[in-house]
């Protein structure tokens, strides 16, 4: 379970660690094998994506088409989960329910909402089967995670920029989120994290590429890192 936003929350010393897309340095992403590597090599978390198959489930999938990650072509939106399951998403693993990737996976879980309809798609997975409290949803869309917050005020949310300039904390207020999950430019500085610490959210910065740059995800003062090495940072950390 996420460990509850206060207003005194401090970063921890060693930062919860994400596997981007499960261990995606070392796996082929957003499957179930690899949030399984994941899991295996001491991942905290994962951060997956969601779209909606033309039948309406929940599918965990990066981009709006299948081209790049399988060997299929042709939107995600367009196909059925059932010709979505023929394809091969890498290494035999096929593309997961957002259902499966829970069950793989038993720690922590950014669900990041890559289309808007899959708002409607999650609020119904939610009525039939609660979310659990281990998930976040996240989105680089405030309006996104505002109906987010309408319809499923109890899930968490988590802001993600490209850009984290001094507005994030208050973007972030508006739509209630919890967590802010930024790009670790030179924008993201020490003094708005500790401006995010102070209005309760959590930081999770990304990505934590390599040593250096997780050195400074750490000298920031991040709650959290996001990583395409979850089996690395453990030994990152002991040469920072």
């Amino acid at each position: 379970m996420t460990p509850p936003a206060t207003a005194a929350a401090r970063p921890a010393a060693r930062p919860l660690v994400y596997g981007h897309r499960g261990a995606k340095a070392d796996e082929p992403e957003n499957t179930l094998r690899s949030f399984r590597r994941a899991h295996r090599v001491g991942a905290e978390g994962v951060e997956l994506d969601v779209r909606v198959s033309r039948d309406g489930h929940l599918v965990v999938i990066h981009d709006a088409t299948v081209d790049r990650t399988t060997d299929g072509t042709g939107e995600v939106a367009s196909l059925s989960l059932a010709e979505l399951r023929e394809l091969d998403a890498g290494q035999g693993e096929r593309i997961p329910t957002l259902h499966e990737a829970l069950d793989a996976f038993p720690g922590l879980v950014q669900v990041e909402i890559k289309a808007p309809e899959a708002v409607a798609a999650l609020t119904e997975f939610d009525r039939h089967t609660p979310l659990p409290a281990r998930v976040v949803l996240t989105s680089f869309h405030a309006e996104v995670l505002d109906r987010a917050a309408r319809l499923m005020p109890q899930v968490e949310r988590g802001l993600i920029t490209a850009h984290p300039t001094e507005e994030l904390p208050a973007r972030a207020a508006e739509v209630k989120a919890t967590w802010v999950c930024p790009e670790l430019t030179s924008e993201l500085t020490a003094d708005l994290v500790e401006r995010c610490h102070a209005q309760g959210l959590r930081v999770d910065a990304w990505p934590a590429a390599d040593p250096p740059r997780l050195a400074r995800c750490v000298a920031l003062g991040a709650d959290a890192v996001t990583t395409d090495h979850p089996a690395l940072i453990d030994g990152w950390l002991r040469a920072v």
